[in-house]
């Protein structure tokens, strides 16, 4: 049997308490504390797992509308796909096709 610490389970309560002491972070003002490759290592484990399930088929959310702002998705969005140099319009034109 698997251990709490390897299963979803165990993901699950880290991912509770990362989020509880990035909202600390953020509260106190000490962004620049946190290490950059922290928040590369972060959000590159927040998109394969959450890329990973939505090409599972499920219709998992990525968030409550009132968790971030616009201004927080547009940063990551433009940032993520600069990252992968994807064109916004490239980026439209995947999202229409899979619509079909």
């Amino acid at each position: 049997m698997s251990s709490p610490e390897t299963t979803g389970t165990g993901l699950a309560q880290d991912a509770s308490r990362i989020l509880a002491e990035v909202e600390r972070v953020l509260g106190e003002e000490r962004i620049g504390e946190v290490p950059d490759e922290a928040v590369q290592q972060l959000l590159l484990a927040a998109v394969r797992l959450f890329s990973a399930r939505r090409n599972a088929g499920e219709r998992l959310e990525a968030f409550g509308a009132d968790a971030v702002t616009a201004t927080d998705v547009a940063v990551t969005c433009v940032a993520m796909t600069e990252a992968v140099n994807l064109e916004l319009f490239e980026l439209a034109l995947w999202h229409g096709w899979s619509n079909i």
